[in-house]
């Protein structure tokens, strides 16, 4: 006689993927790297999009090689539909088979910024590190309302300012006191562990572990990507039911249109027709922004 085996799609999956043990380091520490989420051409598509994008935004491509110019730490919002190799990048079958893990593959994209860490401080910046932090405001024990992850477009080294986590934070469900988030000098949390990892991997973590980076004494550039996956209930950071575009709908697969929230049904304006509706079943040119009459204000009346 053989033992019965629970028959789940998401474990069935991490098996076929053999990322059995990434989800085991979710459960036990928080985070988990996943060396070669998107292969070498990918890659390199996905930094040269990304450098070219910050070109296009601030009128200087930067040199990842080296810039004193992108000093410190910078963060590009809104990049995913810059360029067709991120809509590649947000499905990477290995990453989002954790997500689903983790958040349900019911969920949806939330943001996909761009991080630049280069060397030493920035006006944002003036301790020189990025104090430890969750990316959840509202964290439940138990339950993770989103997953982060870290696309690596360039190696993450401790001499480009690498990642830190706190092992076994996601298990505390609130953000850390003040004390607890210092990185560098007296009273630098000891717990704090560096995390490296080569280009082409994927850093995920349940959004409520503790994490930050630290200052880079290198004159290198440290370009990654950070992609918010969300339970589809959560007011996503960027809008991207109301503005993809159908072109970018067509050629991707129905679980794109997904993440793009096509499957969620909140977001009613008057159009009641639409209120029971998709939104892959609406016409979305209906949401246009529409202007709004200012108030006049209280008016004088006569007597």
């Amino acid at each position: 006689m053989e033992a019965a085996t629970a028959n789940v799609k998401r474990l069935d999956e991490l098996a076929r993927l053999k990322i059995e043990r990434n989800a085991l380091e979710l459960e036990a520490n928080g985070y988990t790297v996943v060396e070669d989420a998107l292969d070498p051409d990918l890659t390199a598509r996905g930094l040269e999009a990304a450098l070219n994008s910050i070109d296009e935004r601030t009128g200087r491509r930067p040199n990842i090689e080296s810039d004193a110019g992108f000093g410190g730490y910078w963060v590009w919002r809104y990049m995913l539909l810059k360029d067709a190799a991120f809509e590649e990048i947000v499905m990477a079958e290995k990453v989002l088979a954790l997500v689903d893990y983790l958040v349900g593959d019911d969920c949806i994209l939330s943001t996909l910024t761009c991080h630049i860490r280069g060397e030493g401080r920035s006006k944002d910046l003036p301790t020189g590190y990025l104090p430890l932090h969750g990316d959840d405001p509202h964290p439940h024990a138990g339950f993770n309302n989103s997953v982060t992850v870290n696309i690596c477009l360039t190696d993450v080294t401790e001499e480009s300012g690498c990642l830190a986590f706190v092992p076994g934070s996601h298990k505390l469900a609130r953000q850390p006191a003040p004390k607890e988030r210092v990185l560098a000098g007296d009273g630098a949390n000891d717990e704090a562990v560096p995390l490296v990892a080569p280009a082409g991997s994927a850093i995920i973590w349940p959004s409520h572990t503790w994490h930050g980076s630290w200052e880079s004494p290198s004159p290198g550039l440290r370009v990654t990507l950070a992609v918010l996956y969300a339970r589809p209930h959560l007011q996503p950071y960027e809008l991207y039911r109301e503005t993809v575009p159908d072109a970018v709908l067509e050629r991707n697969s129905p679980r794109f249109a997904t993440l793009m929230g096509m499957d969620t049904i909140s977001g009613w304006n008057d159009n009641q027709d639409d209120w029971h509706k998709k939104w892959s079943d609406r016409d979305r040119s209906r949401y246009a922004p529409r202007g709004v009459a200012a108030s006049a204000g209280p008016q004088s009346v006569e007597h």
